[in-house]
């Protein structure tokens, strides 16, 4: 199970923040996609292009309320010590969702370039498929930040 893909099914309706607001059929089948990627399915290239885009949009729609969880959380830290931990996690879901979209911004960017012809061509598109571990890397590369950015280090 790809946990990326799961979560970004499920939060996909965050995408409307950022003016992503496709129409309902349209919205099924991106659900549809991502539930396909989340169990690791083959998908062509034209459709992962399509998931890609949903899920870009889904994330930054994830920086944006975790912004507000952030500012919750240091606007409150004053009223009890627990609200500390709120901005920790805001901190840690901006963390993994910045480097989600950069992940998936980058694989479609490969996509887009990726000319089957070439020896390049070839690899952009092996490396452009989504991996199983992104949200795994994703959550590795926020701890730190996070915990910096929210002073406990």
């Amino acid at each position: 199970m790809d946990l990326n893909w799961l979560v970004a099914r499920w939060i996909l309706v965050l995408g409307r923040l950022v003016g992503h607001d496709p129409p309902p059929q349209e919205r099924t089948e991106e659900q549809d996609l991502c539930r396909r990627l989340a169990r690791r399915e083959k998908v062509p290239a034209d459709d992962l292009e399509f998931a890609y885009s949903a899920a870009i949009s889904a994330w930054w729609g994830g920086i944006m309320a975790s912004m507000v969880l952030v500012l919750l959380g240091l606007f409150l830290e004053d009223v009890h010590p627990s609200f500390d931990v709120v901005a920790l996690v805001g901190l840690l879901t901006m963390g993994v969702a910045l480097t989600l979209v950069f992940l998936c911004s980058l694989r479609n960017w490969m996509l887009d370039r990726a000319d089957p012809q070439t020896l390049t061509g070839r690899i952009a598109a092996r490396l452009s498929c989504p991996r199983a571990y992104d949200f795994w890397l994703a959550s590795a590369a926020s701890v730190w930040p996070a915990l910096w950015g929210s002073g406990m280090v």
